[in-house]
């Protein structure tokens, strides 16, 4: 059996594969941050059996040309941005994926954001850091005869404690917008924070719910009574858009807004409308239409939002994650059975995999 793997990954997973492959052959964005082209690949797939990839582009054009490929593993939540899923099914080539791979890794920075903005710490960490404003400053409760306690607040009104209180999670409503893997890691963690979990995403099971100790709740409702409200779900023809002007309007002044999903799920100019005008309390944004942000972006203007670029999914413990889910799944169809996460079901009994598994010359 030969392995190509273009994916960052565990090479201390691939142990758990022995006494096969007999090949293995790390290669592309997974060693070098640079995608192998097509015609690379088509050399790299000669006499492959099974490809492991993360960011490569795998075409119908591709697949062709490697006869012998037995099975695809995509190491991303969204496999049909590098692979035409549409052809590999016509060849009958299982496609294997890890969906929930970077489900905690978003849901702990949608917390990080979270704390961050309603307490102000980037905000006043870029004070103390690029400004004088919080340190040359002489309050009225601190001189003379106190100037030389050190270790309290100042009551004064210019002094950080006055100007940067902000609200305690717990107890708050946490409204989620979508409830798959990331939505469900972030209701955990909000009951974690002793937060009211609220969630609108007509595809859940009241069961899940249950689960995770949330309530279901219409969009409408959900906007008028959430603390924080936060994006989790996918870009559908559904969901495009659905964070609007008119949600907005009826959001509390006192809400926060938070998005590590995709950016197509808002409004982003009626967010900042309603940002610039102190409509809602404030913003924290990951993702946005344009990646990178432009230097122009209207959001750099507010200091009401926190900006972060695209870094909610990118923990180092990611590529762990998605290479114990695809070694499980492979340790599955090197035994003729059929893995678990298959994003073309439909197609294992009639791969070669499924009918002749790895016994080709030798290989």
């Amino acid at each position: 059996m030969r392995l190509l793997i273009t994916a960052r990954f565990d090479r201390a997973e691939l142990e758990r594969l022995r006494p096969s492959p007999t090949e293995v052959r790390f290669d592309g964005w997974g060693e070098t941050c640079q995608k192998l082209d097509a015609e690379q690949l088509k050399q790299a797939l000669i006499d492959i059996d099974i490809f492991i990839l993360e960011y490569e582009t795998v075409s119908r054009e591709i697949l062709e040309a490697a006869p012998g490929l037995r099975l695809l593993a995509c190491c991303r939540n969204e496999p049909g941005a590098s692979v035409d899923l549409a052809a590999a099914t016509a060849l009958n080539l299982p496609v294997l994926y890890p969906p929930g791979r970077n489900a905690v890794s978003v849901a702990e920075y949608t917390f990080g954001l979270m704390i961050g903005l309603a307490r102000h710490i980037p905000k006043t960490h870029h004070l103390l850091r690029y400004s004088d404003e919080l340190t040359r400053l002489t309050y009225e409760d601190k001189a003379p005869d106190r100037r030389h306690v050190t270790s309290e607040w100042s009551m004064d009104r210019r002094a950080p404690f006055n100007r940067f209180q902000g609200p305690e999670l717990a107890g708050k409503i946490l409204a989620l917008v979508g409830c798959g893997s990331i939505g469900r890691e972030i209701a955990r963690r909000g009951r974690a924070f002793d937060m009211h979990v609220i969630v609108f995403d007509p595809y859940v099971s009241p069961a899940v719910l249950d689960d995770l100790g949330a309530e279901p709740a219409g969009l409408a409702a959900l906007a008028q009574t959430a603390d924080f409200v936060v994006m989790a779900a996918k870009v559908t023809p559904e969901t495009t858009g659905l964070f609007s002007a008119e949600f907005i309007g009826m959001m509390k002044s006192s809400a926060y807004f938070i998005n590590t999903a995709r950016a197509a799920l808002v409004d982003y100019d009626a967010l900042y409308k309603a940002l610039r005008a102190d409509r809602i309390a404030g913003a924290a944004l990951d993702v946005y239409r344009q990646e990178p942000i432009a230097a122009d972006n209207p959001f750099r203007s507010l200091d009401n939002v926190v900006l972060s670029p695209h870094l909610a999914g990118a923990s180092l413990d990611i590529p762990r994650h998605h290479s114990r889910m695809i070694v499980d799944d492979l340790l599955l169809a090197l035994n003729r059975q059929k893995p678990r996460r298959l994003l073309n079901p439909e197609v294992w009994e009639q791969s070669r995999l499924a009918q002749e598994g790895l016994d080709r010359g030798g290989t």
